[in-house]
């Protein structure tokens, strides 16, 4: 009888075995599929373009949000005519979001990688982008 208990503690102990060698194979395959993939240089990428956001046309008097992505660059009231922001493109696809806070309505607006001199016009509640040769 003894010699029946050893031989099960045996083959669960093979099993077990067997199976963290194949938990460890398939990390190890894991690894060396990915590695190539993930890029290890230290440098971000820099980009010399900027974009010059100016808002004019409607929007004196009234608060108006703008985002670039996911970061905000303007949150408030607009008190003169034209107000200009600069801002360094910081990736490689960029999209405008403009808002009134009176309306909550977004726009979203897409824009070129070489950067440039855009517009936003307010013009009876719709926001409209323009691209101004610089």
């Amino acid at each position: 009888m003894r010699k029946r208990a050893q031989n099960s503690n045996k083959q669960f102990l093979i099993g077990t075995a067997a199976m963290a060698f194949a938990v460890i194979a398939v990390v190890v395959i894991f690894l060396i599929l990915s590695v190539p993939h993930i890029n290890f240089s230290k440098e971000d990428k820099k980009h010399t373009d900027t974009y010059l956001i100016e808002l004019s046309q409607g929007f004196v008097g009234d608060s108006a949000v703008i985002y670039l992505n996911d970061s905000l660059l303007w949150e408030g009231g607009v008190p003169t005519d034209t107000i200009c922001l600069r801002i360094d493109r910081f990736a490689d696809e960029n999209t405008l979001m403009a808002s009134r806070t009176r309306d909550d309505a977004v726009n979203f607006f897409p824009l070129k990688p070489e950067g440039g001199k855009f517009v936003l016009r307010n013009i009876q509640g719709v926001i409209s982008l323009t691209k101004r040769p610089e």
